[in-house]
């Protein structure tokens, strides 16, 4: 929304962002405990919202932190992604992603 370098608030959200990110990833093994479900899409957008973040700053010449971190947050989304597909198409494959309609 603003010209130049990433402000102060911005840097924030993305750090706020990170900071969930890595709250998700240690409740990972608790939300995993069922089978995969096609509620897995729920998380891709803010995966993909931080790395596009991050992207964007650098592209607007932020040269601190966010400089390294960009490319990592990058491969952790198309990861993250790409695993999210490949289980849904699992799921597609198997015949379970919708349930049975009831009768």
């Amino acid at each position: 929304m603003t010209s130049g370098p990433p402000d102060l608030l911005s840097h924030a959200m993305l750090g706020y962002a990170i900071l969930q990110a890595l709250l998700l990833v240690r409740l990972l093994p608790w939300i995993h405990q069922p089978s995969f479900t096609a509620s897995y899409w729920g998380v891709t957008f803010g995966v993909t919202a931080a790395a596009t973040a991050s992207i964007r700053m650098v592209e607007r010449g932020d040269m601190g932190a966010i400089s390294t971190l960009a490319p990592a947050l990058f491969a952790i989304a198309n990861v993250v992604l790409i695993a999210v597909s490949l289980g849904t198409m699992t799921l597609i494959w198997r015949g379970t992603l919708l349930p049975a309609p009831a009768k």
